[in-house]
């Protein structure tokens, strides 16, 4: 009997690796179509980062007071123009200006690093080496949409690795893009087209660290990665600092952990270091380079007194910021039935995904034992100086860890926003869409069981097939 089940085991792994590539070859065909369909410049900030990337392309960076480029404004007038609607002047109107652009003639697109729109100029350089002759704006498109299945694929690559080959290989491959909030991004201009490739590549190589007791150079790289490309990327390490310095702080009282690994001090600095280090020069680039306030750029958004401050991080604080959420600009357009159904499904579906998702990692947290993983086993008696084994699971750590950043984060984002810059505005879920990867590695690693896998994966493969309109 032992041959024929090994039989079946091995065909159902073949089997669950041939639909996670065909989820992956569907959902990079779908980026891509939807980056190449003209579609209007999305209301999350795309003509902001059009006029960056425009600026890029001039050899220029952006500014604290530099005005959008005429040509973003002639896009938006007269080209695929915007879901936001129309501009008080049309196109061919002689008092067409950048003043019409509704965000302010200020744009904001200097907070953003140049690293994603390098590398879509890049990517331009390439296409246009190449001899075809595509609308700067699908160029720019295609190569966020190439991020995000790339995305995907290293989701795949890093869950086998980890021993994923079955339920858990089509999870991890589909679970991360399941909801319209992500897989729009992989059809504007957008450094958060990066988020599911930087998650995926801290918690892969951040896990295998762990497993393996080394690595570090690995997620060292990921972290600059990362940290290089968004600032909201870098969330995604503070899961790993956390476990990082409660293990640190059991060695230096004497204890041991029972697996390989044993951080030490100057990787945790290191880790710090690549995380802040970006924000901090940055933000010297902008204060050296600005030509207006802050005021006169966030006008709407100015800080109006502590009172508000307080009742804002109150409302980050109990408000889950979840990267699956419904975007309905997201969806294409077609038959009545068929759109109609799509949208009921896409409509619900994020919030049972966060609800499965969050519930399940709340459980493991909770019900990883920390009494019984904690127990010390005295191997010698010494006064106030115990030492033995502490058998803490580092990935529980992690988990911990990230569910504390996941909570902190939007207070400490909305409070840092009001004491550097004056402004008052709340967090986007968007913020957090680096760590659906993240958190979708932890999953398959401490959550053992075949039918809540089964559950994840048919979430993941609904979710994304709804979300890119399939």
């Amino acid at each position: 009997m032992r041959a024929p089940r090994e039989w079946v085991m091995k065909r159902a792994t073949g089997l669950c690796v041939a639909v996670a590539t065909v989820i992956v070859l569907i959902f990079g065909y779908a980026m891509v179509t939807l980056a190449a369909d003209d579609h209007p410049l999305s209301v999350l900030d795309e003509h902001v980062h059009l006029d960056t990337q425009l600026k890029i392309h001039e050899g220029e960076l952006s500014f604290r007071g530099a005005l959008y480029e005429e040509d973003v404004v002639d896009e938006w007038a007269c080209g695929i123009g915007h879901e936001a609607g129309g501009l008080v002047h049309g196109c061919g109107d002689p008092a067409l200006d950048v003043r019409d652009v509704t965000s302010g003639e200020f744009t904001t697109g200097y907070i953003h690093y140049p690293t994603y729109f390098l590398g879509a100029e890049g990517f331009r350089w390439v296409v246009d080496s190449l001899g075809f002759e595509l609308h700067d704006i699908t160029v720019y498109r295609v190569f966020s949409a190439l991020l995000m299945t790339l995305g995907v694929i290293v989701m795949g690559v890093f869950a086998f690795v980890l021993g994923q080959r079955r339920l858990g290989l089509i999870a991890a491959v589909s679970l991360p893009v399941s909801a319209t909030s992500i897989t729009v991004m992989g059809g504007m201009i957008t450094p958060n087209a990066t988020s599911i490739l930087a998650g995926a590549l801290v918690g892969g190589t951040g896990l295998l660290w762990i497993r393996r007791g080394r690595g570090f150079t690995w997620l060292a790289l990921a972290a600059v990665f990362a940290a290089t490309t968004a600032v909201v990327n870098s969330l995604v390490l503070g899961g790993f600092l956390f476990a990082v310095l409660v293990i640190w702080i059991a060695n230096k009282r004497g204890w041991t952990t029972a697996e390989r690994w044993s951080p030490k001090l100057w990787q945790l600095i290191v880790l710090a270091a690549i995380v802040l280090l970006p924000v901090v020069l940055w933000g010297r680039y902008i204060s050296a380079t600005a030509t207006v306030t802050n005021a006169e750029v966030y006008g709407p958004y100015q800080f109006s007194g502590w009172s508000t401050i307080g009742i804002g991080a109150v409302q980050e604080l109990l408000a889950l910021h979840t990267p699956w959420i419904d975007w309905s600009y997201a969806m294409p357009s077609g038959p009545e039935f068929y759109s109609r159904l799509l949208r009921s499904v896409a409509i619900g579906l994020p919030l049972w995904i966060t609800v499965a998702v969050f519930g399940a990692l709340l459980y493991t947290a909770i019900a990883a034992d920390f009494q019984r993983r904690s127990a010390v086993r005295a191997l010698s008696e010494v006064p106030r100086r115990p030492t033995g084994t502490l058998s803490i699971d580092a990935t529980y750590l992690v988990v911990v860890g990230t569910l504390i950043t996941l909570v902190l984060y939007p207070v400490a984002l909305r409070v840092s926003n009001a004491l550097n810059f004056g402004i008052d505005h709340p967090i986007a879920s968007r913020y957090s869409m680096p760590f659906a990867a993240l958190i979708v590695l932890l999953l398959l690693c401490v959550v053992k069981q075949r039918r809540v896998r089964l559950v994840f994966a048919a979430l993941g493969v609904v979710g994304v097939m709804t979300a890119i309109g399939l």
